[in-house]
């Protein structure tokens, strides 16, 4: 029966590429040029995008999980406020963590990789969501910075690329930098994914043993000023802040 289960999640997961594929092509090529040209006011167009992009991110993982190719349990919600500006913060295993999160949160801002904005079918999906691109790092954080401040709630991935399950969380510096210099309001995400899937250097193709589950928990949100003094130096405060978000994380996943 597991030699059975394997043979079918293979071919599910096929399938599910190929559905993930063409959807992504119609709304590359279709869907979000015609929202982009049609809708004239920006603000208008950027709320249009996102819900189009999490409406079919919502139905991935709804196909995934009926699909039975994940299980995926989410807690938490409770502390993720919609009229709100919050930074979440979320550890990265996997390719669709970010399929996953933005199916949850409606209008949140993001941080996509700068391949994203060169890509012929996630361009136009990027720009029309008017999503950040890290093609410009020396401007990076100031973007990150004022979309926070201008009330939006921002997600991103502290480590910069993903990670493998069970070694040491390593987050970059920006993300607390980008915290303290909003005076944001953090929303740590905590994400475990076992067996893990989609793993770096990791090819679609190369299914784990047995079907995956995500927990994914919103710990409690907490104000940057918390975490550390206002009196300490800027450079230090970043390393601190950095400190206590990875204690956090590590406390969650031990």
């Amino acid at each position: 029966m597991k030699l059975l289960f394997y043979v079918y999640r293979f071919i599910g997961t096929t399938l599910f590429w190929i559905f993930f594929g063409l959807i992504g092509l119609v709304y590359g090529f279709v869907i979000l040029p015609l929202v982009y040209l049609v809708v004239r006011n920006q603000e208008s167009r950027q709320v249009i995008a996102r819900n189009l992009i999490r409406g079919a991110f919502v139905v991935f993982v709804w196909v995934a999980r009926n699909m039975r190719l994940i299980r995926c349990d989410v807690s938490g919600m409770e502390h993720w406020d919609a009229g709100a500006s919050q930074l979440l913060l979320a550890n990265h295993l996997t390719l669709i963590d970010v399929v996953i999160l933005l199916s949850l949160f409606p209008q949140i801002d993001c941080v996509v990789k700068a391949a994203v904005t060169r890509n012929p079918v996630l361009r136009v999906s990027a720009g029309t969501a008017n999503y950040i691109s890290n093609r410009a790092p020396d401007e990076l954080l100031d973007f990150c910075v004022e979309r926070l401040k201008s009330g939006s709630s921002l997600l991103l991935f502290p480590q910069g690329t993903r990670a493998i399950r069970g070694e040491p969380l390593k987050f970059k510096l920006g993300a607390a930098e980008i915290a303290l210099r909003a005076h944001a309001t953090i929303v740590p995400i905590v994400i475990d994914c076992n067996p893990q899937m989609l793993a770096k250097n990791v090819p679609w193709y190369r299914i784990p043993p047995s079907q995956p589950r995500f927990r994914i928990k919103l710990l409690p949100p907490v104000p940057v000023a918390e975490l550390v003094s206002g009196d300490v130096e800027p450079r230090r405060a970043r390393h601190r802040v950095n400190e206590s978000l990875v204690s956090m994380f590590e406390a969650e996943l031990a």
